[in-house]
This record gives structure tokens, sequence and C-alpha cells, in this order.
């Protein structure tokens, strides 16, 4: 097990080898010359073949911003090899991350490159939990009401104009609401009541409740709609599908722990993790492919509190550990049988130590993006092996961080703990922009944001963000802070 008295210290060498040798005996100029010939032809049949009329965006070496020890001499990602494109075609936000692969990456008409704040509404707290999703012009969110963890009648699902942030309507629950998805137009929303409601998105049943079932225990996490089917997961580990038009219990199967963040599916078979580390994959009609109880390094034991991640042949599964250590807290299963294919590394030396990972990873091209707790940072891993790739700056040092970043047509947004919402260039590993989300000062950062300190467990000054945003076909984003703040975000030269 690597823990954090296993750390390499940023004091030791930081000289990294050259990638290609240099020769000490060149060519002649004639066979240079015929070379660099043979190779322009090369490279011009081979782009021929493989053009398939579709235009790709090349993927540029960005700056390693936290620089640390190296320790391997695998390069950093070549320019020019990766392609910033989302991993399946996706133009809507209507379930937690933007699919059930939980990619969390779309493809909208527009991006923001000098933000504004286009409305804020009070609606409630916004817990870790309390996505906001979209249909149409609609924003959906779940609710924890005025008081966190307690009932008041500020708890519930809210609807809410998507061009004015005007409520729509409100469904009263008796304590908070959690997770929420929509599907042709009924909204499914989970409670720490124990409920799962059915609520009409449309109609002359508008916002009114066409079924309600009783699970008996809180019912955490984001919901899953698939083949007409609302699959959630509950406090005591079981994973239950319900009609989505009737609510009526179709099949549950149990996991060792506590569900929180929710399933995820390729279309095929649903994957759940508890947070105990109890792994599952399902099929459609209820059967239990495999089954997998998960460990740290050493056998040492993890949590999980994020949906899976699925990438490929991957599932990607974030983990909670009981320290810091030298790797970041990611893992990879084969989606096929559930066996550990990868744990993160961080051969480039980013960090010397590494916080726990309690947010769904979004997926890019070839490369996963989080924000990384105990730090500042967008982490970038390569998805295929794990390997840390580059980081990029995003606001102050903070302790925790929860929220999952969502990506569009190249942009990836990271709300963070301390209140910011930050727009990253995932192309140049750039930071593009920011806007202060921790009050009603319409974007204005407070004074001292930058300063040392400001924000640690807690902001000195407005409000952390814990949910994660959600991304409309026509760019705005949507997010809620623990203040109890919805906010939409726009482009100051969109205009109208």
């Amino acid at each position: 097990m690597t823990r954090r008295g296993d750390t390499q210290s940023f004091l030791r060498s930081r000289r990294r080898r050259d990638f290609y040798e240099r020769r000490s005996i060149l060519p002649s100029s004639n066979v240079v010359l015929a070379v660099v010939m043979l190779a322009c032809i090369g490279l011009a049949v081979y782009s021929f073949l493989r053009s398939d009329g579709s235009e790709e965006v090349q993927y540029a070496l960005p700056p390693v911003v936290m620089e640390g020890v190296t320790t391997s001499t695998t390069p950093v990602v070549q320019a020019g090899t990766t392609f910033l494109k989302c991993p399946e075609e996706s133009t809507g936000w209507a379930t937690f991350q933007g699919s059930n692969t939980r990619s969390g990456c779309t493809q909208s008409l527009r991006t923001i490159n000098e933000p504004e704040v286009l409305w804020q509404t009070e609606v409630g707290i916004f817990g870790w939990l309390n996505n906001p999703v979209i249909s149409g012009n609609r924003v959906f969110v779940g609710s924890a009401g005025n008081l966190q963890f307690e009932g008041d009648d500020a708890d519930g699902v809210y609807a809410i104009d998507l061009s004015t942030g005007a409520e729509v309507w409100h469904f009263q629950t008796e304590n908070d609401v959690n997770g929420i998805a929509v599907s042709d137009d009924i909204v499914v929303a989970t409670g720490d009541e124990g409920r799962v409601w059915g609520i009409s998105a449309s109609g002359v049943d508008l916002g009114q409740a066409l079924w309600s079932v009783d699970i008996g225990i809180s019912v955490f996490t984001n919901p899953l709609i698939i083949e007409g089917l609302a699959v959630v997961g509950d406090g005591a580990g079981e994973v239950t599908a319900l009609d989505l038009y009737t609510g009526e219990r179709r099949w549950h199967i149990a996991v060792r722990g506590p569900i929180r963040g929710g399933a995820s599916s390729d279309g095929t078979w649903i994957y759940v993790i508890s947070e105990e580390g109890g792994a599952a994959a399902v099929s459609l009609t209820g059967t239990v492919v495999w089954r997998q109880d998960l460990v740290g390094e050493g056998g040492a034991a993890i949590r999980v509190f994020a949906a899976p991640t699925v990438a490929g042949q991957l599932l990607i599964v974030p983990v909670v550990r009981n320290d810091l250590y030298s790797e970041p807290a990611i893992m990879a299963l084969d989606k096929q049988s559930g066996v550990v294919r990868w744990r993160a590394s961080d051969v480039i030396g980013l960090k010397a130590e590494w916080g726990n990972a309690r947010s769904s990873p979004a997926l890019i091209g070839t490369l996963l993006v989080y924000g990384e707790t105990y730090s500042s940072h967008l982490v970038a891993i390569d998805v295929a092996s794990g390997e840390t790739r580059w980081s990029v700056e995003a606001g102050p040092f903070c302790y925790p961080h929860w929220s999952s970043p969502a990506i569009t047509t190249g942009q990836v947004i990271l709300a963070r703990h301390d209140g910011g919402l930050y727009g990253i260039d995932a192309a140049k590993g750039e930071l593009a922009w920011s806007i202060y989300l921790g009050d009603d000062t319409n974007g204005e950062f407070p004074d001292g944001y930058d300063e040392e300190g400001f924000c640690d467990w807690t902001p000195k000054e407005g409000s952390p963000v814990l949910a994660s945003p959600a991304i409309a076909e026509n760019g705005i984003v949507v997010v809620g802070s623990l203040q109890g703040i919805l906010t939409a975000v726009g482009d100051a030269n969109w205009g109208g």
C-alpha cells in the first residue's frame, strides 16, 4: 500500500530524460533530403486514406503547472495524438453527467468566453447530490430546502424556466430531495424520506405526482433511466428498477453497503458500486452478471460516493481512502468482468500527496478530467493507462471537492468548493474564464479571494458549490450553491 510516507520529495531531482536519443553520426545531406521527401509523401497518403470527412480538433501539449518529481520516462501527451471529442453523441443534459455512461461531455451550440450571470433564483440548499438537469426550456432541480437533513416547506422538486429563472412549479416533499432525472416528460426524483417519485413535466398533471414508491429507507442516488426503467439505489444497498410510467417494481438486487452516487449504463448492462465498495454489473432484466468487492492497494479499505463512469471497455471508479497517498484516487475496472485494470499513477509528478475523489470524472478524447481535492486544480488522466497527463490551476486551495465537471465543445466547466465556476480550455490546458457563484453579487469575486487561506475547509466569505453543473443545448451553464442559489451563466457577447 502506498501511503503518505512513501511519497517522493519535491526537493529531489526534477530532470527529465529526452524521449529521443541524440545520434552522434548524421547521414549525408542527400539522404536527409530523400528521407524528408518520402516522409511528406507518406503523410499525405496517410491523411487522404484516414479522412472520413469529419473534422477533428487535435490536442496540443499543455503546460504542466503543478511541477513535481519525474517518476517515469513515459513522455507527456504528444502534440497531435489526442482528439478532443466526446465519447458519444450527446446534446442534452436530462440526467446526471449528461448521459447514462456518466461521461459528462456534450456538444452545445455555443461556448462561454466572457462569462456573465444571466439570472439567479433561490430554491433551497444544493448539496452534492442536488444536481440540476435540463430538458427543453426547463431546468429541473431537487432541493434540500432551507434546512439540510430536516423537513421544511422548501423541500421538493422545482421546475425553472431556463430563459428567465422564473419558477414554473414546485412539487413539495416532506424531506430533502436528492437525485433527479427526466425522460418522456416524467421527472424521477429520490428523497431522504425513502420515496421515489415520478412527476409529470407536461399536460394537465403538470407538476403533480404520477406515482410514488415507498422504498422504506433514504434514497440518495441520481436516478438512471433506461429502456422504460428508473433505476435507483438506497441506504440499505438495494438497487431497485421501477417502471418509468407506473412506478411498479420490476426487479431488485442487493450490494454491500449504501449506494450514494447512483448507477451508470452502456445500454446493455447497468453498473453500480456501493459506498463500501460492493460492485456489480446487472442486465436490464435484473440478472447479476458479475460481482466484485473492491479494495485499495494492499487490501486497504476504500469507500465510493460517486457514480462510476463508463469509458469504452473500462468502468472508472473514484475512491475515498483513509489517508493521503502518492497516487490519484481513481481506479478502472474491466466492465465485462469487474477485474481491476489499472490504478491511477502520477507518472509526471504533479503532486506529492493526493486526496480522495468523491466526484465522477468527465471523459473527453483519451482523457479523464476531475477536480482534485486538497488542491486548487483540475487534473487530466490518460483513460487507457491511468497515468497523469497535466493539471490546471482553478481557484484557491481548498480541502474538500464534490462537484463533477461538465464538458461542452472542448471546454471543461468545473465548479469548486471555493464558490467559483471555472472554464478550462482542454486543448490548451489553460484556464479560459472564471466567475463567482458563492453569493448573489452577480459573479464578482469577494475581496481576499486570491489570498492564502481564503478557502481551506470552507470559504471565508460566500458559500461553497458542491453540486455539479448542467449544460443546456444553447450553451447556458446552470448550477446551484450550498447557500441555495441556482445560477445560470452565459456569455456577455451572446446578446438577446
